[in-house]
């Protein structure tokens, strides 16, 4: 499909139902991301999606630990938009940079937990035996809510990394220091 075959709207041309939705975005992030921007052609789709960011925002994972997340997820689906937008607000929220370059390569960062949790996000998407990842997890130190919440935050970069797959979103000017392809190691700055 070609980009232009889906708008990047702004809060004023999307469909009513998704203005305020993209306006809230906009506030919380400081601009409105082309994918999201994209998604306003469907409210029920940008709903669903800032739902589902908020409600994992609620858990019990700290945003670096959903940013990690949701990196190892857009690698494992090669979402260049995701890994782009994920690194962004990973490094923005204060996770080691090097951590994010390990998880961009495919790698576990140094760390136990945030190894822990990329682990685990990997074979869920993989659809692995998931049995050794989630006790790898519980062993460093994540409760059984903890376990539950990764899934939640595990669902938001598979949703927008298939909207991406169907829309091609371009990347975000903000975005860009962190551009990544598959199969490169994507060093952070």
């Amino acid at each position: 499909m070609s980009e232009s075959e889906f708008q990047v709207h702004t809060t004023q041309s999307a469909p009513e139902a998704s203005r305020a939705l993209l306006q809230g975005l906009q506030d919380q992030v400081g601009f409105v991301p082309n994918l999201a921007a994209t998604m306003a052609e469907s409210p029920a789709l940008l709903s669903a999606f800032l739902g589902l960011r908020s409600a994992a925002g609620r858990g019990s994972l700290s945003p670096v630990e959903r940013e990690i997340i949701a990196i190892a997820v857009a690698t494992e689906t090669a979402c260049t938009y995701c890994v782009a937008a994920h690194s962004t607000f990973a490094l923005k929220g204060g996770a080691p940079s090097a951590a994010v370059e390990a998880v961009r390569a495919g790698r576990g960062p140094e760390d136990a937990r945030l190894e822990a949790l990329a682990r685990f996000a990997r074979a869920v998407v993989r659809r692995a035996d998931v049995g050794p990842s989630v006790r790898h997890l519980r062993q460093s130190g994540s409760s059984a809510a903890q376990v539950l919440d990764a899934v939640a935050a595990i669902a938001v970069p598979l949703l927008a990394g298939s909207a991406f797959q169907v829309t091609a979103a371009a990347l975000d000017g903000a975005f860009r220091p962190q551009a990544w392809s598959p199969g490169t190691e994507g060093a952070t700055r």
